[in-house]
């Protein structure tokens, strides 16, 4: 630092100060003064400056599955808001482990990160009081629960609505024996999904079947293995499914077992991830707003940080169908999609970088 000050002619205490972004600093000294650390290269020791603002600008987030292509998305979201603000993002992957959860909430409580955004946990909201406290700000993203304290904020997708609305989509194309494979049943979000099914069924007056509803890890493999058994069990017309992951899952199952979609199955996927509407036939899907989702994670984080104690809050996400072909005839549809998708590259062309890399 003391060669930044000589190279810009100015005192030690205002290159703290143009570093630590104080304000009585004039334009053309701050100028001078990033000049002159460019020139010499000097790096600012964030551990020693958070020693002092009490601050590190990094924020811990915790996601149950990297490999899910609906946390890429959001994450990408969340990281673009963090970026602009100044923070870093430190990613954790908990494999839907809770003791890795634990681990990685300790790690970055350790580190010292100024707040936590938490992915669909195992770990229940009463637990979480315990192990982080009230002081530190806390998103928690789709837990379905209150907030435990004045610094935590709920984000929730409306879970209950988009399984209603699937179910009775499958109901209006003349679908009767609707599987539904659901996720983890320790999951909120899995026991919404799975009532707004039944709750389509009864207002149908379509008898539920319990042996049509199989719980299995939401993945591509969880998906095919109990598609085949259902299948193979129960010969549905359909399925809803947990997510677009078991969708593709329960394709294969299909195609495997020599049935073709939508005549002989139709499915409705959950979350409208981009391969959703690359397969053949498309994928009629729950549209959740990936990275606008992941965006209003963070900046619910940055507000909890800038004003703490403020009123804890509950946000409800809203979903939309995305009817396509896997439950019915849409002529021209796969290329629609493809000339959507080719067109969302060139709009994007201009922003590639624009957004920094993504920390991890």
């Amino acid at each position: 630092m003391t060669d930044v000050a000589a190279h810009a002619g100015v005192s030690v205490k205002t290159v703290s100060n143009v570093i630590n972004d104080w304000p009585y600093v004039t334009e053309e000294t701050r100028q001078r003064v990033h000049a002159a650390i460019e020139t010499v290269g000097y790096r600012p020791n964030h551990m020693a400056r958070s020693l002092v603002t009490g601050r590190t600008l990094s924020i811990g987030v915790m996601i149950p599955d990297i490999s899910n292509p609906f946390f890429g998305a959001s994450i990408r979201g969340c990281e673009d808001v963090l970026f602009e603000a100044g923070y870093s993002l430190f990613l954790c992957n908990t494999n839907e482990n809770e003791e890795r959860e634990r681990y990685y909430l300790e790690q970055l409580l350790s580190r010292g990160v100024d707040a936590l955004i938490l992915w669909g946990t195992r770990i229940r909201c009463e637990d979480l009081e315990g192990i982080v406290g009230t002081e530190i700000a806390l998103v928690t993203v789709e837990l379905g629960e209150q907030p435990t304290g004045p610094n935590h904020t709920c984000i929730n997708v409306d879970n209950l609505h988009g399984g209603r609305i699937a179910t009775d989509h499958l109901i209006a194309v003349g679908r009767q024996r609707i599987a539904h494979l659901s996720g983890l049943p320790s999951r909120i979000t899995s026991e919404l999904r799975r009532r707004g099914y039944e709750q389509a069924l009864q207002a149908a007056r379509i008898p539920p079947e319990p042996e049509l509803i199989v719980a299995a890890y939401p993945t591509i493999q969880g998906g095919f293995r109990a598609a085949m058994d259902v299948i193979e069990a129960q010969q549905p017309d359909a399925f809803f499914c947990y997510n677009d992951l078991m969708a593709l899952g329960a394709v294969l199952a299909a195609r495997h077992l020599g049935l073709s979609i939508p005549d002989d199955l139709a499915l409705v996927g959950f979350d409208d991830i981009e391969m959703a509407s690359l397969i053949d036939p498309p994928l009629t899907t729950v549209r959740i707003q990936q990275h606008q989702l992941g965006r209003l994670a963070g900046q619910a984080v940055l507000d909890s940080i800038r004003t703490p104690g403020s009123t804890s809050k509950v946000v409800l996400s809203p979903v939309e169908l995305k009817v396509r072909g896997s439950t019915g005839p849409h002529p021209q549809q796969c290329q629609l999609t493809l000339d959507s998708l080719i067109s969302s590259f060139s709009e994007d062309a201009g922003q590639d970088g624009a957004g920094g890399p993504a920390t991890s």
